[in-house]
């Protein structure tokens, strides 16, 4: 009940925002680090004068229309990964077995600063980062489950009466990793949220379209300042963490 409720005034929250307050992005110096509750400025405004409720709105927009997308990014790149791997087994095998191992060792946070230092800067340079950072984990999940799976007596009955296997996975695949598909996009969501602000913390853009610093960008920006303006940096803290809640805890009741 208490997280059906956060998750209303949240999500209620920046429908709303996005809908009635103009994007924060222009500078207004004469109304900088307005304390909370004044006139036109519910939560005050940042050293630049922007309002600080809009940042939160927009900045939790924006890292939504990143997040979500590079999610299904990457389960779906790793599943046709795999699905090489059920079709040319022996080849597939040599390359990929190595392949992994290097990826799984390498700090998933280090290959993904690697990425955005060589690709120029854009949200589909985001979702290559996100990607490379968390394909090898879900292919290994995935690559488990389909072990599972060819063990089922449908499988075998299926090769008998000579099924091809991309017949395999479109009937029989697909269906079983229904849930595993599930499983892998709500556990992973937090974690990308948490990625994602980083990269916005160390001055890497995450916003999509004109909607304003992202979430990490403003804790940055306003630290400094947080006698003055503490809300700058408080709200865009409670966004990240109520996304990190409420998708974790929505991985949570799944399991259940």
């Amino acid at each position: 009940m208490l997280l059906n409720t956060i998750r209303i005034l949240f999500f209620g929250t920046i429908v709303w925002g996005v809908l009635f307050l103009p994007v924060p992005s222009n500078v207004d110096l004469i109304h900088n680090n307005l304390p909370f509750f004044s006139e036109g400025y519910l939560f005050g405004t940042d050293r630049l004068g922007r309002n600080n409720l809009a940042l939160f709105c927009y900045g939790s927009l924006s890292t939504i229309l990143i997040v979500i997308p590079a999610r299904i990014f990457t389960i779906i790149f790793s599943f046709l990964i795999s699905t090489v791997s059920l079709i040319f087994p022996k080849r597939s095998d040599f390359f990929l077995s190595g392949f992994v191992s290097v990826s799984l060792s390498i700090p998933s946070l280090l290959s993904a600063l690697i990425v955005i230092s060589i690709l120029p800067e854009s949200p589909f340079s985001l979702l290559v980062a996100i990607l490379v950072s968390d394909w090898a984990i879900v292919y290994e999940t995935l690559t488990a489950k389909i072990r599972e799976i060819q063990t089922s007596p449908y499988i075998a009955a299926s090769l008998c009466f000579g099924a091809k296997p991309y017949q395999l996975i479109w009937l029989h695949y697909l269906p079983a990793l229904k849930s595993m598909f599930q499983f892998l996009f709500f556990s992973g969501l937090p974690t990308v949220v948490m990625t994602t602000a980083l990269f916005s913390y160390l001055g890497i853009q995450t916003s999509v379209g004109e909607t304003g610093p992202g979430l990490g960008e403003q804790i940055s920006f306003s630290k400094d300042y947080f006698d003055q303006s503490p809300f700058s940096v408080l709200l865009p803290i409670i966004a990240i963490l109520t996304l990190v809640y409420s998708l974790g805890s929505r991985n949570q009741k799944y399991e259940t």
